[in-house]
């Protein structure tokens, strides 16, 4: 008989209570799953329907849900992601438990991946499998910050969507001061783009009175921490600490999702590095085309994702996964987790799940492909001359965010992969096309461009997106990413490197490629002010004149990691189950 014990308290190392709500199958011992939450368990999105507690339940799994330290219930003060000590003091509650078989796994995603590789690093005992949904590697690099420039729209949205209305429900504020920022919220999310250029960015968002101080006062931490080196930052991050990780992890995550850099690099790292050869021999991966939120069979999840439809065999029936994955690494049960091999991902443009031996892939070519601003084309030979393409960037005119993997929220902001039609016809973007491909090529894995550039400015940015031209002319962006950049001398080439994340992408035979250059994504970004000044302080910008330099002495490339055909079809597997 299921029972569900609701408000349980545990208390942590110094005294402080978190509160959990335990399900129980019935009488026994059991494997148990934990989720621990800031977004409020006692509401349907504070599990951000990553797996039904009560799908578990039925499953044969005690599962226990946990408010994080001051958030939902739980007493405390919220400092984000330093869950490594709670997690580690509610895990050796849990195995003491009478229900408790003495065996751990952890699940859910976002912010829920961070409690699960926090808690993973501070190794407690009976922690032995974790599956994190679109979990970050580093909170600085890849979530925070990328290239440089400031993940705005993301902070901004995450600030003021969820985790602040949990926010907004503590401290015993009366309906009165609740109203006034629940409307300040609202002001603020109804147009994220109009927020962005409204500077000095200070002003508006940084008032004592104003949702975010009083709401998620964390944000200004990571506004104005702009140092990766900084401890605030070196002592959350994962990368350096695999090695202190010794447990089985399903890592899952979505092409357009803002963290796969993060997801992907956790696979990496503890294949790699983990503390011992059965930890690293027990990673598994899963990455779809989605954005953050998985296309769940019969969930809230759509095999749509921007403009284009995956097919239905792009949804994923993700707690039979998770259940299965737990029934393998919790109990031993080898056939319940379904995946054929260790890494299994959706090639986009084939539109079929390929099993893979691992990630990346071991027979990719790192292939670069050239851009060269005479005929303003893009080829896997050299150009045979130097030339110049220019373009001028305008912070009062920025190009806007337009699809892509970011998490910003809004209608005017749409995620994934878009038409960019408009984007690529404007007048501070150039574009570098390739010719109509003679035959199907296939881009699988990490991606990175080498721009060399000179700029008026003393500081700027480079953005690079790379797009699947369809025969029709729409161009739909695949990956991109930003460089923030420092100029010494304005005369003189600067070697710009930037990394656009990672794809699995087929361009049909009859596509064209087109890498477009630009300087600036907003509100997904910051803007870079071309005046060695922050958006966050100053309200000063200027114009600055940008040149994209091509030819043997400055080989602006892009190298796409291409996979040899036949692949994509050959090797084709049923969608996961």
């Amino acid at each position: 008989m299921i029972t569900v014990d609701r408000n349980v308290e545990i208390a942590m190392r110094d005294g402080t209570v978190l509160y959990a709500d335990v399900y129980l199958p019935g009488p026994g011992r059991w494997p148990t799953l934990l989720q621990r939450t800031p977004y409020d368990k006692d509401v349907p999105a504070g599990t951000l329907v990553a797996l039904s507690p009560m799908t578990a339940v039925i499953g044969g799994f005690a599962v226990v849900v946990q408010d994080v330290r001051g958030r939902g219930r739980s007493a405390g003060e919220h400092v984000p992601f330093h869950e490594g000590p709670d997690g580690h003091d509610t895990i050796g509650w849990i195995v003491a438990q009478p229900w408790s078989d003495g065996k751990v796994g952890m699940f859910g995603s976002s912010y829920h991946g961070a409690t699960q590789l926090q808690a993973a690093v501070d190794t407690p005992p009976g922690l032995r499998a974790i599956c994190p949904i679109q979990a970050s590697s580093d909170y600085f690099e890849g979530r925070t910050y990328f290239g440089g420039a400031l993940e705005l729209g993301a902070i901004l949205t995450t600030s003021l969507g969820v985790s602040g209305a949990v926010s907004l429900n503590r401290g015993g504020r009366d309906a009165a001061v609740k109203r006034r920022l629940r409307t300040g919220i609202g002001e603020l999310m109804e147009d994220l783009p109009a927020v962005a250029t409204d500077l000095p960015l200070r002003d508006r968002l940084g008032r004592q009175d104003g949702p975010l101080r009083q709401l998620t006062p964390w944000f200004f931490d990571w506004v104005e921490r702009t140092d990766p080196t900084d401890p605030y930052w070196t002592e959350l991050a994962i990368e350096p600490r695999y090695g202190s990780i010794d447990l089985a992890a399903l890592h899952v995550t979505s092409w357009f999702d803002q963290f796969h850099v993060g997801t992907l690099r956790n696979y990496e790292g503890l294949r790699a590095g983990a503390a011992s050869a059965a930890a690293r021999e027990n990673q598994y991966l899963i990455v779809g085309p989605w954005n953050h939120y998985p296309a769940r069979t019969g969930g809230l999840g759509t095999s749509k994702v921007g403009d284009l439809t995956f097919g239905l065999g792009a949804q994923v029936h993700l707690d039979g996964i998770q259940l299965g994955w737990f029934g393998k690494a919790l109990r031993g049960d080898d056939p319940a987790f379904r995946q054929r091999k260790r890494v299994r991902i959706f090639v986009m443009g084939a539109d079929v799940w390929r099993d893979e031996d691992d990630w990346p892939l071991a027979r990719q070519v790192s292939t670069p492909y050239y851009l060269d601003a005479a005929p303003m084309t893009l080829a896997p030979g050299p150009p045979a001359a130097d030339a110049v393409a220019r373009y001028d960037y305008d912070p009062a005119h920025p190009a806007p965010t337009h699809g892509g993997a970011h998490l910003v929220q809004g209608t005017h902001v749409p995620q994934g992969p878009v038409d960019q039609s408009a984007i690529d016809a404007r007048a501070d973007v150039v574009v570098f096309t390739s010719d109509e491909l003679a035959e199907d090529l296939e881009v699988t894995g990490w991606i990175e461009a080498e721009l060399w550039v000179r700029s008026s400015a003393p500081c700027t940015d480079f953005t690079v997106r790379l797009s699947d031209v369809h025969p029709d002319g729409r161009p739909f962006n695949v990956c991109d990413g930003i460089s923030r950049i420092h100029i010494a001398d304005p005369t003189q080439p600067a070697r710009v490197p930037v990394r656009l994340g990672a794809t699995a992408q087929l361009f049909r035979r009859g596509h064209r490629i087109r890498v477009a250059i630009s300087s600036s994504n907003s509100p997904r970004f910051d803007l870079n002010l071309n005046t060695g000044g922050s958006a966050w302080d100053s309200a000063e910008v200027a114009v600055a004149e940008q040149q994209i330099l091509t030819g043997p002495a400055t080989p602006s490339r892009v190298v796409l990691p291409v996979i040899p055909l036949p692949s994509s079809v050959v090797d084709a597997t049923e969608p996961a189950t």
